[in-house]
């Protein structure tokens, strides 16, 4: 307590303890010197007491000369002065060390002797400090300099405060020079306007914030990804924008040729679509005459000995006609312009549709069909009921067709896992494990091709496309070259139970078709080709001979529809002078002709369009060639003739 007591006498007898605790328990190493004569140490604090004095060294009533080595001679009542800066001193520490110090020296004032205070920064501390904190800038500097972004911080009012590196080689300035220049000084004028409006927006808006930046790049304008916020002062004021920014020019020219390629698929797509449509109107065109006279003379008698001639004329047609509808609908899966319509399916509908379609086809070839159910039943699985259906008849139908005389052909289902499982078991020739790849490749047939089996190669592989659309898969469990083979197909199952399917429209028996309302029925037909239009009137004559009026440009076909007003109208879409679609338009839009069934006949068998042309107004859309059976069905629905 000789230091609080010191205190209170030297500060004079109105000071509370509270000053002499405060001394005591400053921070600051401190000291009282009385220099009335030689000046000595008459109060010490803790911090200078922990610092300076030792066991064998009490500093209360030693000279201060012994302290601070030659600091008594500076230390006078007359040379202390509160307004004098610091002066650096060497403190002598308790084991003899000398310390240097920086000193400052005060008056006390209301002291009954001349004593001044003094106080202690050890210089090593300070330096110490200012070393980290020239090191962590320096740390800071390096970071910013070893990256090949912009870095830097610009005033409130603009002017660069910092820039790094990689800054300086995009300026081809140095930094030196860059500082208190602003962006006016050192971009194009519509850049700077940019950056500067950014800046601004951050300042406002007290939150960092990202932009695009434009910069000139080589003659190219490129582009930055600037992050930029704020830095606030002790106040909360906004002082400054610091900001990094990432040149992004390749990335956008990257998504640009992204942008510019996913352009040209989508043209590429489209004018496969075209060649599509128009290469299917082009191989339907000739097959419609060559199916619909064939099946005209198969329906006359009076010419047995022609009969298997005709027949084979149809065979072949229809085979032909089969392999351009599979190209076709392979080339529209590639195209992704296939419709195909998951949902809920009973797992043994279309599979016992698939099995009665191929029983002649078992029967013909004397192939024994054996059928389990028992896994399908009550299950349900995703898929689309008619494409199913297609898959599941063309693994029946080349377990048969495959298959040796007297052979088996067993069809069964199990559930593994969360999938179902059909399976197709066949005694035929079987297949080489070097070849299970090959055989889903299109018009693959693996040696078939030599053999009097009629396949086109297009099956399995447009299978493999529908299951996988499905999110299912088809492949080849098992097979054993002579002894036969284990196809799968596999989907998802489901919960949910399914709806009904549509009923397909049954084509009619080939015969007599009679309707006696036909005969005074009118129809006009739209049809720049000579052969069709010749077909079509024969095939009518069997529907009564009904007044059939010709017209070959769809403009034509307009007019004579609004003169005769006709009870039918039939539709080719590729006439010379106008497409078919602007003629049903023209249909629909007159008053006159707006009520008249429109049928279209048409090579183009796209889906899409089909379903356009129906919402467009059509009564039904019939493909060539024409299948004469469904063409009359249409006729007559159209008509409202009764079944």
């Amino acid at each position: 307590m000789v230091t609080q007591r010191a205190v209170q006498h030297r500060s004079g007898e109105s000071s509370s303890g509270s000053v002499a605790l405060a001394f005591e328990h400053l921070p600051i190493a401190t000291a009282l010197v009385d220099v009335a004569d030689v000046p000595t140490v008459v109060a010490v604090n803790r911090a200078l007491s922990t610092l300076a004095a030792g066991p064998e060294r009490p500093l209360l009533g030693s000279p201060f000369s012994g302290l601070v080595a030659g600091g008594g001679d500076r230390l006078t009542s007359s040379g202390a002065d509160t307004g004098r800066p610091g002066t650096e001193e060497r403190l002598i520490m308790a084991d003899g060390r000398r310390v240097p110090v920086l000193m400052h020296a005060a008056h006390l004032p209301g002291a009954d002797r001349p004593t001044v205070v003094v106080q202690f920064q050890l210089q090593e501390r300070q330096q110490e400090a200012e070393r980290a904190l020239r090191s962590s800038e320096k740390r800071l500097q390096d970071m910013a300099d070893n990256v090949n972004t912009l870095i830097y911080l610009k005033s409130a009012e603009g002017h660069y405060i910092l820039i790094n590196r990689h800054y300086e080689r995009v300026l081809g300035e140095g930094r030196d020079d860059v500082v208190g220049k602003t962006d006016f000084d050192l971009w194009p004028t519509e850049i700077a306007t940019a950056y500067r409006a950014a800046d601004e927006q951050v300042l406002a808006a007290g939150v960092p914030m990202e932009f695009e930046e434009p910069i000139p790049t080589d003659g190219v304008w490129g582009m930055w990804l600037s992050l930029k916020f704020p830095l606030f002062d002790e106040d909360g004021v906004a002082y400054a924008v610091g900001g990094i920014s990432t040149d992004i020019s390749g990335r956008n020219r990257a998504e640009m040729a992204i942008r510019e390629a996913r352009d040209e698929a989508e043209r590429a797509n489209r004018a496969k679509s075209e060649f599509l449509s128009r290469m299917s109107h082009e191989l339907r065109t000739p097959l419609n005459s060559i199916l619909g006279f064939g099946q005209l003379l198969q329906l006359d008698d009076d010419q047995p000995a022609a009969r298997e001639n005709v027949d084979r004329i149809v065979g072949a047609g229809r085979h032909l006609l089969s392999l351009i509808n599979e190209v076709l609908e392979i080339s529209r899966i590639e195209a992704g312009a296939q419709s195909i319509s998951v949902e809920p399916v009973d797992a043994c509908g279309p599979l016992v549709e698939a099995i009665d379609l191929v029983r002649p086809l078992a029967a013909q070839h004397g192939v024994e069909l054996a059928v389990d159910l028992h896994g399908a039943l009550h299950r349900y699985v995703l898929a689309d009921y008619q494409r199913l259906k297609q898959v599941l008849l063309n693994v029946l139908m080349n377990a048969i067709k495959y298959n040796r005389p007297d052979g088996m052909v067993t069809v069964s289902a199990e559930v593994v896992g969360d999938l179902l499982r059909y399976l197709v078991t066949d005694t035929g020739v079987g297949i080489d494990e070097s070849d299970l790849d090959r055989i889903f490749q299109p018009f693959e047939r693996l040696g078939a091709e030599q053999s009097e089996t009629e396949g086109t190669g297009l099956g399995l592989a447009l299978s493999k496309s529908l299951v996988e659309l499905m999110g299912g898969a088809i492949g080849v469990s098992r097979s054993v070259p002579g002894r036969g083979s284990v196809f799968f197909v596999e989907l998802p199952t489901t919960s949910e139970r399914s709806r009904e399917p549509e009923a397909p429209r049954k084509a009619e028996a080939l015969g007599p078709v009679a309707c006696a309302d036909l005969a005074s029925l009118t129809v006009l037909y739209i049809e720049d080709n000579l052969a069709n239009l010749d077909l079509v009137r024969k095939v009518l004559a069997r529907m009564g001979e009904p007044t059939l009026i010709p017209a070959m440009q769809g403009q034509l076909g307009v007019e004579l529809a609004a003169l005769h007003t006709p009870d039918l109208v039939l539709l080719d879409l590729h006439l010379p002078d106008t497409d078919g679609e602007e003629v049903l338009r023209r249909l629909q839009a007159d008053p006159r002709t707006s009520s008249i069934p429109v049928v279209v006949l048409s090579a183009d068998a796209m889906p899409a369009q089909i379903e356009r042309l129906k919402a467009g107004g059509a009564a039904d859309y019939v493909t060539k060639p024409l299948d004469i059976p469904v063409f009359l069905a249409a006729v007559k629905a159209a008509v409202g003739c009764p079944e």
